[in-house]
């Protein structure tokens, strides 16, 4: 007998239960690596099969501007369905195109058909701005939309003579262009002709601005009229009324009437300006 050293022997219950830990943590770990495999094909099959990416996409709301420049604008030809961000690709496309007012972006996968796959789909839909003036600045021609937001003019919509013509409905300015800060129409000028457009008087639709005058147009007798800029056109429009019947009951005929300071409006009947 050797004192101090005993041989213990596992129990057949103890040997079944390790045996079942054993068992239990293989059946663990090959689900683990079942699911890895199957997570690495289908991140695998996302990256690679091409209908998660984007190819074409429906474009709404376009008069003129092609569905095509706009897509390109969109920088989604090629992208892929999961990266898309739908405020970022709205951004570029008011970016790249200035003529545009506002974009909606939508992308998703579709099911075209029975025992189709997904397919990539986007929809775009977007709004153009409204030119209300054509400004002809030394032959090159801008529009200006009633926001003041100045963009070049397309030769798609038709224009109403030899230099360029007024945008449909709109009026047609001559002369430099004035950009404020922000690269608009400057917003003296902006509020001046929003407040012609609201008088819907008979003021002629083509006009020229002179710096250091503002809006001048001519009107059916002749006569040049300095209409100025900003705030207060209505009653520069009053006062010019009640001028010209002054002067044309008196029959006198002035190379210029010049209502900017409605409180001294001012004529001259020899003077250019």
């Amino acid at each position: 007998m050797i004192l101090g050293r005993a041989r213990v022997r596992q129990s057949p219950k103890a040997r079944s239960a390790q045996f079942a830990v054993r068992n239990s943590w293989f059946a663990v770990r090959s689900v683990l690596v079942v699911l890895l495999f199957v997570i690495a094909a289908g991140a695998l099959w996302l990256a690679l099969d091409g209908r998660f990416y984007i190819y074409g996409a429906d474009v709404v709301g376009v008069v003129r501007v092609s569905p095509d420049d706009v897509f390109q604008a969109s920088g989604l030809p090629g992208f892929h369905i999961l990266w898309v961000r739908p405020a970022d690709v709205e951004a570029r496309i008011l970016a790249a195109l200035p003529t545009l007012e506002s974009a909606h972006v939508i992308c998703g996968l579709q099911v075209p058909a029975l025992n189709a796959g997904p397919q990539s789909r986007c929809a775009i839909t977007v709004v153009e701005r409204q030119p209300r003036v054509m400004w002809n600045e030394d032959g090159q021609l801008w529009w200006i939309d009633a926001e003041g937001v100045i963009f070049p003019a397309s030769p798609s919509i038709p224009s109403g003579g030899g230099d360029g013509g007024a945008a449909a409905g709109g009026w047609l300015v001559r002369g430099p262009l004035p950009r404020g800060e922000d690269g608009w129409l400057d917003a003296r000028v902006r509020v001046a002709l929003t407040e012609l457009w609201a008088a819907g008087v008979g003021v002629s639709p083509s006009l020229d601005y002179v710096p250091g005058r503002g809006l001048v147009f001519v009107d059916e007798r002749g006569w040049r009229v300095i209409l100025g800029q900003g705030p207060g056109m209505d009653g520069r429009l009053q006062v010019l009324e009640r001028l010209v019947s002054s002067l044309t009951a008196r029959g006198l005929t002035p190379r210029f009437v010049d209502v900017r300071f409605p409180d001294a409006p001012y004529y001259s009947l020899a003077n250019e300006w």
